[in-house]
């Protein structure tokens, strides 16, 4: 039998467009999301300057999304969804 439930697709943000336009999130929730998506953009990891005071290298992910206050559902679709960890161990 098929259930009466409907599966809703969202495209997922993957650039700064996109986090401000996405029906995933709520208003400020875009607009955290879309400074750390610039904010990859412009990291150069041979220029630690562009780190944003981070230590990419040993910090853990945990830390990065704490700087940019993401909610707990923006950090688990970006992981999952762009960058593809199949677990929470990235963190």
């Amino acid at each position: 039998m098929f259930s009466s439930a409907k599966t809703i697709i969202s495209k997922v943000p993957s650039n700064d467009k996109e986090a401000l336009k996405s029906d995933l999130m709520g208003l400020f929730e875009k607009k955290r999301c879309r400074n750390f998506v610039v904010f990859l953009d412009k990291i150069n990891k041979e220029d630690k300057a562009t780190w944003g005071g981070l230590d990419l290298e040993k910090c853990p992910m945990a830390d990065v999304f704490k700087k940019f206050s993401l909610e707990e559902n923006t950090i688990d679709f970006i992981g999952h969804a762009l960058a593809m960890e199949s677990d929470d161990s990235y963190i």
